[in-house]
């Protein structure tokens, strides 16, 4: 099979995996995110703002959590909160490794085939990117599972529901898609992916990259900046401000602890670059959109005289 062809195949048995009376869904323990290494945590995990889905299809993905260590199986599925630290590694077995990622951020949703990587590292074998306003629903539906597994008893089978949505939305998403000549080189999508969960690390550099990627920096300089129009110090810049921006509204974190997290080991250099990106210092800039927040939710609670009180809804 090609690899389009292999990725919706894989996908397919995942979906009638999770449908069947047996069907193994697992999640880490609920922790409290702290930045930093945690004990008896990864070392060199990493954590994302959304949550991950995994499917396992061959052999075993072992996590590692700061709560515990847990083995993913074939026909297994795991589901990854945000800001949860972990990594992943590869246990062989008699089948070559092989499991699926799913991730939904805003209007895109990444969808990729993993294999055994350097050290025992599962990477991208084969990626698809699809965007739209549809995307946004696949996220809910994953943030609404992570919710409904933490706050609700006996929420199983609507959970299993959800995640079987997700997986069935994605194959409609990928069969309707037409195929698409300008797709990024394999080298761009694995870089992207390494950026994505080692943003934390104040040494992620364009060489330290390269050099994880096997090719030369001035290379992968030149082709990043030639596939996605922008440089790639550039991009790494900017999901850290992106990164900061969003810890800094939905969590407690310290101005410290946010720059930590975000990949910054001084902190005042992250307040330069935090400035010079939104214009504001970041604790102006916390307090500006949570007062914002607040006086959005207090608005639909008053009522004109003579009319009636509305509630306001459910922040996302």
């Amino acid at each position: 099979m090609q690899p389009p062809e292999e990725l919706r195949y894989h996908l397919k048995e995942a979906y009638h995996a999770l449908k069947g009376a047996h069907a193994r869904l697992r999640f880490p323990k609920p922790q409290r995110f702290e930045p930093g290494p945690q004990p008896g945590g990864p070392a060199d995990g990493h954590f994302h703002l959304r949550p991950e889905l995994f499917l396992q299809r061959q052999a075993t993905t072992r996590f590692c959590f700061p709560s515990e260590t847990l083995d993913l199986g074939p026909d297994e599925a795991l589901v990854v909160p945000p800001r949860v630290y972990h990594s992943e590694t590869v246990v062989e077995g008699d089948s070559p490794f092989l499991n699926l990622v799913l991730y939904a951020d805003g209007a895109a949703l990444s969808c990729h085939q993993a294999d055994c990587g350097p050290a025992g590292r599962p990477r991208v074998a084969y990626p698809e990117y699809l965007e739209g306003s549809v995307c946004v629903q696949l996220g809910a539906w994953l943030e609404e599972a992570c919710r409904l597994r933490i706050e609700t008893a006996g929420s199983e089978g609507v959970v299993l529901d959800l995640l079987r949505s997700v997986v069935g939305l994605t194959l409609l998403l990928l069969d309707q898609s037409a195929a698409k000549p300008d797709k990024e080189p394999l080298v761009v999508v694995r870089c992207r992916r390494m950026i994505h969960e080692d943003l934390g690390n104040p040494d992620l550099s364009v060489s330290s990259l390269a050099r994880a990627l096997g090719c030369n920096a001035d290379y992968l300089s030149h082709l990043f900046r030639s596939v996605r129009g922008e440089r790639l110090m550039q991009y790494i810049d900017e999901l850290r401000m992106q990164r900061a921006a969003e810890l800094l509204v939905r969590t407690g974190l310290s101005c410290k602890e946010v720059a930590w997290a975000s990949g910054y080991a001084s902190q005042s250099y992250f307040i330069r670059s935090f400035r010079g990106r939104w214009g504001s210092s970041p604790q102006a800039y916390r307090l500006r959109l949570l007062d914002a927040a607040f006086g959005a939710a207090e608005e639909p609670s008053r009522a004109e005289p003579g009319g009636a009180l509305s509630s306001p809804g459910r922040s996302p």
